[in-house]
């Protein structure tokens, strides 16, 4: 009797469960056509608005745009920047490309893994210095599908960055200086989506 209501529970357990998921053509099943009908994403990050509310990371984008070439691969890109005219004048330009994969894809719920490189470039004007990073930033994502047009993800990572700084007003004859940094990125950043 015991092991009866044994069986019968987890089998309950996994039927629930499988109800929950909607299968992706890399499960060899079809997909839900609701969701897949929307090709672009564009996303923009919570923490450049609401900084006391979420996390902020300076290797983030304030723009992404995600183009679905087919229902589990993703192309991607990224754009930031910052003009200030100050006393000490600053002007940032960053873009990123990049892909990812869908591997597991629930009713509200998409994980994914993906790649992206991406530059910045960064002068400030009166010292006439000039930083140029490069960077290699594997991610695992998470969405979390509010409507058909709107989602929210976050793609925690971890990223390798090689920088390269530049003193154009410097006397020393080590005027230029290039470093390799490596941290986890983009932990706790939430990014808000519009789908079409």
């Amino acid at each position: 009797m015991k092991r009866y209501f044994l069986i019968l529970f987890f089998s309950n357990i996994a039927l629930a469960q499988e109800s929950n998921v909607t299968f992706s053509s890399i499960d060899s099943l079809s997909e839900s056509s609701s969701l897949s009908s929307c090709k672009h994403q564009i996303g923009i990050g919570l923490s450049k608005f609401v900084n006391s509310a979420f996390p902020s990371d300076s290797n983030a984008f304030l723009l992404e745009y995600r183009y679905l070439k087919t229902p589990a691969v993703a192309y991607r890109a990224g754009g930031d920047y910052h003009i200030e005219s100050t006393k000490d004048s600053r002007y940032e330009v960053a873009l990123k490309i990049g892909i990812d994969k869908l591997f597991r894809n629930y009713k509200k719920w998409k994980f994914y893994y993906g790649i992206d490189l991406g530059g910045r470039y960064l002068y400030y004007k009166n010292r006439e210095q000039y930083f140029i990073s490069t960077t290699l930033n594997p991610f695992i994502g998470i969405q979390y599908q509010l409507s058909q047009n709107f989602s929210i993800s976050t793609e925690p990572g971890f990223f390798l960055k090689y920088n390269f700084r530049k003193d154009l007003k410097s006397f020393d004859s080590q005027n230029q200086t290039n470093w390799w940094e490596s941290r986890l990125a983009k932990i706790g950043f939430l990014q808000l989506n519009f789908h079409f």
